[in-house]
């Protein structure tokens, strides 16, 4: 990948999720890579919400392939997802 990507990129053109996704993967540091892989499956999700119906099926299985490979990651490096922070108007 040539241009760093950052974590806190909004999902939302065709390819952020596989940026996303290649930055989670390539990330070295262990304290940010449960984020980046949750930034990532974030995008996916939204991806896969957004255009499943209308996507081909190849894109529909690159799709499930990514999720299935966080979801893995997550699973077999018993990584914690990161929690959301709440907000001062967020019930307790």
């Amino acid at each position: 990948m040539n241009k760093a990507v950052d974590s806190r990129v909004p999902a939302g053109a065709v390819n952020d999720w596989k940026q996303l996704l290649e930055a989670a993967l390539g990330e070295q540091d262990p304290g940010l890579f449960p984020e980046r892989l949750q930034t990532a499956k974030d995008a996916i999700v939204d991806e896969i919400e957004g255009s499943f119906e209308t996507a081909s099926s190849s894109d529909r299985l690159s799709l499930l392939a990514a999720l299935n490979t966080i979801s893995g990651l997550f699973e077999a490096n018993k990584i914690q997802r990161p929690r959301v922070l709440r907000t001062m108007n967020d019930s307790v």
